[in-house]
């Protein structure tokens, strides 16, 4: 079997369509954040299968800095030639239209999205000091003392403080936000107690999960996390109305022709099909998926509005 849906794979990347459409020179696979990252690592996983089966060159580059934008906007001035592919997260497309609004690029005049690429459900993890084993005891203690626990997050605005407000939302508490300047410093100060409580995505807090440095109390999707299948969902936990996920999308340049787009997408889709490839993300917490472009747009579309209102309804501002 997977050596039939390795050759269907080469078949698509070899076929007429792929050659037309495929610039000869390297392409290059922008990550506007540093290596070793959840995206730098889809993106790298993605590519090595890609390249050994077309011969094309596809190369990674890490472009980080002002929170993804200097990357980002590499993208946007980029040739629509193929050449030049972006992954990116949701909250630089999602939270960022309506935190940012003089970014100097505009998600929907300068880029067309190409797919949703994969997925991995956010938790919510306390520090093993804190007295709660469920999320229900958790709201105890936060209710008890309002403002007392701190939530960090990688920084003001992040998917992963939006998560937090929402959580304050529905379980009508108050914790204290925390921002930092990345997961990295965020986790280390989780770890070190001097905050109590975060959400992060399963991939980045698996190590620490499984290490006992964090106590994880539940996933903020509407199913349970593969990679940890006995932790329950919030939903089930009693919070009811928060399905929020990490995703990881593809976009390139505007003046990119349809054709390319098309095929840069089925490449992809076919990449993360693969068995092998499917497995290796799985065991990261990555839950690989492809959807059409107009699927992914109107995917963007629909959460830029919901963030849009949790921004205003919590009056978040960029730093």
């Amino acid at each position: 079997m997977n050596r039939l849906v390795t050759l269907g794979f080469s078949a698509l990347l070899c076929s007429g369509a792929w050659a037309q459409s495929w610039p000869d020179k390297p392409t290059r696979f922008i990550v506007p954040f540093p290596a070793g990252g959840v995206l730098d690592v889809l993106a790298r996983s993605v590519a090595e299968p890609l390249q050994a089966a077309s011969g094309k060159t596809v190369v990674v580059e890490n472009l980080p800095g002002a929170a993804g934008n200097i990357g980002i906007q590499q993208v946007a001035r980029a040739a629509g030639d193929g050449a030049t592919v972006l992954f990116v997260p949701q909250g630089n497309i999602t939270i960022n239209a309506t935190l940012l609004p003089n970014a100097p690029f505009n998600w929907d005049r300068d880029f067309k999205p190409v797919t949703l690429l994969a997925y991995a459900s956010n938790v919510l993890v306390v520090h093993p000091s804190v007295n709660a084993r469920t999320v229900a005891q958790l709201i105890g203690l936060a209710k008890a003392q309002p403002g007392k626990l701190a939530y960090a997050s990688p920084g003001n605005g992040s998917s992963l403080h939006l998560i937090g407000e929402l959580l304050k939302r529905e379980a009508k508490i108050d914790m204290l936000h925390v921002p930092y300047k990345g997961t990295t410093q965020a986790l280390q100060d989780l770890v070190g107690g001097q905050v109590q409580v975060m959400f992060g995505a399963v991939p980045t807090l698996l190590p620490a999960i499984k290490a006992g440095q964090v106590r994880a109390l539940a996933v903020t999707t509407a199913r349970r996390a593969e990679a940890l299948p006995d932790l329950p969902t919030l939903a089930e936990a009693g919070v009811k109305d928060i399905d929020v996920p990490s995703w990881y999308g593809v976009m390139m340049p505007a003046s990119t022709p349809l054709p390319v787009l098309a095929n840069v997408q089925a490449a992809l889709a076919a990449a993360v099909a693969q068995p092998a490839l499917r497995d290796k993300l799985l065991a990261q917490g990555l839950t690989p998926v492809a959807s059409k472009p107009d699927a992914f747009a109107a995917q963007i579309k629909r959460e830029t509005a919901v963030w849009a209102g949790v921004i205003k309804e919590a009056g978040i501002k960029a730093d």
